[in-house]
C-alpha cells in the first residue's frame, strides 16, 4: 500500500515506517508542504495519487497552545481540513490522530467514542476542531484518539521528550524526586498503535471515530514509579504535594479512552515493559 505520511518524523511516523516497512510511504516535510497553506496541501496531494494519507503532524505544546491559539488551530484544526478536502477529491481515505484532551475529564471510568468532547483548553480546542474538520470534509475519514504516546525518539532532532525519557533522565541526575499524582489516563506505545492500525484501520472499516491506547490507566506518579521498577532504578520517587502541582492550563482529570469498535489493546503495564526490556535498554 502507498501511504502519504505527514508527520512522518515525529515518533509515531518513525514508529508507523518502522514497525509496518512493507508499505511505501511518501513523507514530505513540513518545509515541502506546510499544512497550513490549502494550496499547497492540495497541490500536493492532487500530484502524488496515494492508497491512504495518515496525518500525525501536529502543534502538541499544550501549554504554549493558550499563547498562541491561532497557531495550534492552524496546525491542528484548519490543516487537517486541507488535507481531508484533498484527499476527498480523489476518494483517498485519511487517517488523523487526537487526544483525549477533547473531553473535560469528569467521568472516572472512561470515555467511549460516542461521548460527547468539552474541550477546556487551546489545544484541546484546537484538536477537536480538527476532528470535525476531517470528518466534515471526507466521508472517508479516520480520526484515532489517542494519549500519552512513548517509544523509541522520532527522526526529527527538535521532537520533544516523552515522559519515560524524562522519567530516566531525572532518575540518572537525582536520587530522589516529585511527579504529579493525577490526571489519570493511558500510556501508549506508539508500536502497539502501528500494529493496531494495521489489523484494524488499514482494512477500512467503517470510518468515523475510533480510541486507540493501551488499556487501563495511570497517573503520571504510577507510570513514572512503575517506569523505575520496571528498570530497577535507583531512585525514589514520591507523589507531589498537590499544593505544588500549580497547572496553568485546564487538563483532563480522568481521560482513559474505551474502544467499542476495535479490540482492546494490551495494558499499559505490558506494554510499558515490553518497550524498556526490548526496545530502550538497547539504545
Amino acid at each position: 500500500m502507498r501511504i502519504l505520511l505527514f508527520g512522518a518524523s515525529g515518533r509515531l511516523g518513525t514508529a508507523i515506517q518502522r514497525v509496518l516497512p512493507h508499505h511505501e510511504y511518501l513523507a514530505p516535510t513540513g518545509s515541502e508542504v506546510d499544512l497550513t497553506n490549502r494550496e499547497v496541501v492540495e497541490a500536493y496531494i492532487d500530484a502524488h495519487p496515494v492508497d491512504v494519507i495518515v496525518n500525525c503532524a501536529a502543534y502538541n505544546d499544550v501549554n504554549g497552545a493558550e499563547a498562541k491559539p491561532d497557531l495550534a488551530d492552524a496546525l491542528n484544526g484548519y490543516g487537517p481540513g486541507f488535507i481531508a478536502t484533498a484527499a476527498a477529491k480523489q476518494n483517498i481515505p485519511v487517517v488523523h490522530f487526537s487526544t483525549d484532551y477533547v473531553f473535560d475529564g469528569t467521568q472516572q471510568d472512561g470515555y467511549v467514542e460516542s461521548d460527547v468532547p468539552n474541550p477546556e483548553s487551546a489545544y484541546a480546542r484546537s484538536k477537536r476542531l480538527g476532528e470535525t474538520e476531517v470528518l466534515a470534509k471526507n466521508p472517508r475519514s479516520y480520526v484515532i484518539r489517542t494519549s500519552r504516546l512513548y517509544g523509541l525518539p522520532g527522526t526529527d532532532p527538535g521532537a520533544k521528550r516523552s515522559f519515560v525519557e524524562i522519567v530516566i533522565d531525572l532518575a540518572k541526575e537525582k536520587p530522589t524526586f516529585d511527579i504529579n499524582n493525577s490526571e489519570v489516563s493511558s500510556p501508549t506505545f506508539v508500536d502497539d498503535m502501528a500494529r493496531h492500525l494495521e489489523a484494524h484501520i488499514f482494512t477500512f472499516p467503517n470510518p468515523g471515530i475510533y480510541h486507540m491506547a493501551n488499556e487501563g490507566g495511570c497517573t503520571w506518579y504510577e507510570w513514572a514509579s512503575t517506569t523505575a521498577a520496571i528498570l530497577n532504578l535507583p531512585v525514589t520517587i514520591a507523589p507531589r504535594d498537590p499544593v505544588l502541582n500549580v497547572q496553568t492550563v485546564k487538563k483532563p482529570a480522568y481521560s482513559i479512552l474505551l474502544s467499542t469498535k476495535t479490540p482492546p489493546m494490551r495494558s499499559w503495564q505490558e506494554a510499558l515493559e515490553d518497550f524498556l526490556l526490548n526496545q530502550y535498554v538497547r539504545t
